[in-house]
């Protein structure tokens, strides 16, 4: 299995869908720091923060830049490849309207870890 092929393996549809799916599970230890250490959750903690503390419209595109950026650079990290070529991967796997939907749910997963 290739490269692409693996990362579509991992963004099967119900990944946009399942909050329990493996991919989104991954993604939120991510962002946790448990891939990359306390620096990187502090630092993903600040801009989340900052974000939700920001006013509409500003907010929701501070929030989505964030989770394009991380879910683009933790599928990279897991398949071993460029941020760019992952970015590609990603973007055409799924519609336009496939990648909203993601999107949206990604930044509900980044605003649960400032929940607490």
């Amino acid at each position: 299995m290739n490269i692409a092929q693996t990362i579509r393996r991992d963004l099967d549809n119900s990944v946009i869908t399942e909050c329990n799916h493996p991919t989104r599970r991954y993604f939120r230890c991510w962002i946790d720091g448990s891939y990359l250490g306390s620096e990187h959750y502090q630092d993903n903690l600040d801009r989340i923060r900052q974000a939700d503390n920001t006013t509409e419209p500003k907010r929701s595109r501070m929030l989505r830049s964030f989770v394009i950026e991380q879910f683009t650079q933790y599928t990279a990290h897991e398949s071993e490849c460029s941020y760019g070529y992952a970015q590609k991967v990603i973007t055409g796997s799924y519609t336009p309207e496939q990648l909203d939907r993601l999107n949206t749910e990604l930044i509900e997963d980044a605003l649960d870890l400032i929940a607490d």
